[in-house]
């Protein structure tokens, strides 16, 4: 046995034998035998005592050897609990650039099933791999590599070195920024171009009225509505613009609302009456029964609405005075369909087709690919004449994208356009209670 035990018994039996030898010389009895069954008694309690020691000793030694192994390895997985709140996407790599553990802003960003891979395969960027291997490598930390992933996001990685032959890299979505200023640089470009024939145009007039035309109440008349028309363009064009960057700005955050695309098309049709009728054309909606089978969709009411009367618009534009533009919808419940036409959205169990046909003159099928593009015009005079910007298709093609759909775009020369949103559809309310 320890030493520790003979003394706690020496230190008991003293005690015991020395209060019952007063016990027994006080009240009486013999002091001796008393002293005896004291000593008993101490062995008693001094094992007692030395078991129950032992115990709280072996605890705080497995306590001790657990915060030694914690220590030697840390941070152990469970250690990295605290980092689920932190707002950054973190997750925790071994020697062998294997990712071992992620937050939940990794989840989000990188998706659940990159624990257990390789770090080249969830980030393939040379830089961001060398700033790792240097870390792994002894260096303390390494911060600000930028991380591409894919052309229109960019992330910004900062990696610390852990025990246990472990990093962390934590990663900061710099997307917005990223647009922003590419956004920026592309509205520079753009409204230099865009504005420099209006421009010049109110320039060259006001020189003239000022000039050799002072006091012509005819030509005054004349050019201030040819002014008044370039200052108009030019307000369009403003207005589309800073719409256009709005737009592309949020383009990576998903609308999580629904929308009634029967209210919308009927707000759209109403607001574009004025616009048939003086080219004695009709809007065609769908019937007003079919949408109780069609449902709503997901999405932002304001930047539907924004869509479809961009393409209501244009159809009128283009169209043939006297025909009809006519608007049609379905609801898609077919997986193959939904799948080709709603890569963004992956669980999207059904889809909204929204078609707007008109009866012009068609669009080649060279141009198909490029209408969407900014300021990309068939025919850029007609275009201008209508007072078009060159921005609403451009305008429908990222407000689509947001809402994680697709633009289908169709033209037979000479017979006319059909354009096709593709919207994910909000599931009924009786499957969504079956489901819960």
């Amino acid at each position: 046995m320890p030493k520790s035990f003979f003394a706690l018994l020496l230190y008991n039996a003293v005690i015991w034998a020395v209060l019952l030898v007063v016990i027994g010389w006080t009240i009486g009895g013999d002091p001796l035998w008393l002293a005896a069954i004291g000593i008993g008694g101490s062995g008693l309690t001094s094992w007692a005592g030395w078991l129950g020691g032992k115990g709280r000793d072996q605890e705080r030694a497995a306590a001790a050897a657990t915060e030694t192994a914690v220590e030697a390895l840390a941070p152990t997985l469970d250690s990295y609990e605290a980092l689920e709140a932190v707002p950054l996407a973190v997750m925790v790599t071994d020697d062998n650039r294997d990712i071992r553990w992620i937050n939940e802003g990794a989840r989000a960003l990188l998706g659940e099933a990159v624990v257990g891979r390789s770090l080249l395969g969830v980030l393939r960027h040379p830089p961001l791999v060398e700033a790792l291997d240097q870390v792994l490598g002894g260096a303390a930390a390494v911060d600000g590599i930028e991380t591409p992933v894919g052309q229109d996001r960019l992330l910004i990685a900062d990696i610390r070195r852990l025990k246990g032959d472990r990093a962390l890299i934590a990663l900061k979505d710099a997307s917005a920024e990223m647009r922003l200023e590419r956004l920026r640089s592309d509205f520079i470009a753009n409204v230099s171009h865009e504005l420099k024939t209006p421009i010049a145009t109110l320039m060259g007039f006001i020189e003239t009225l000022r000039g050799p035309a002072k006091g012509d109440a005819a030509a005054l008349d004349r050019f201030l509505g040819i002014m008044q028309e370039q200052a108009n363009r030019m307000s369009r064009l403003v207005a589309d613009l800073l719409s256009l960057s709005r737009i592309e700005l949020n383009e990576h955050a998903r609308p999580s609302g629904t929308a009634n695309i029967a209210e919308i098309l009927g707000h759209v049709a109403d607001a574009l009456s004025l616009r048939a009728d003086s080219r004695n054309m009709q809007i065609v909606l769908p019937p007003d029964d079919s949408w109780n089978a069609i449902g709503r969709a997901i999405g932002d009411d304001e930047e539907l609405t924004q869509v479809f009367q961009n393409l209501i618009d244009n159809a009128l534009k283009y169209g043939r005075a006297g025909t009809a533009v006519t608007v049609s919808a379905a609801r898609i419940t077919d997986p193959v369909e939904i799948k080709a036409y709603l890569p963004g959205a992956r669980q999207a169990k059904a889809m909204i087709a929204i078609t707007v046909a008109d009866k012009g003159e068609g669009i080649a099928r060279e141009h198909l690919p490029r209408l969407t593009e900014r300021f990309y015009r068939v025919d850029a005079a007609r275009s201008r004449d209508m007072g078009g910007t060159g921005l609403g298709l451009a305008i429908v093609k990222h407000v689509v994208n947001r809402h994680r759909g697709s633009l289908e775009i169709d033209s037979v020369p000479g017979e006319g356009s059909t354009f096709t949103v593709y919207l994910p559809a909000e599931e009924p309310a009786a499957k969504l209670r079956a489901a819960s």
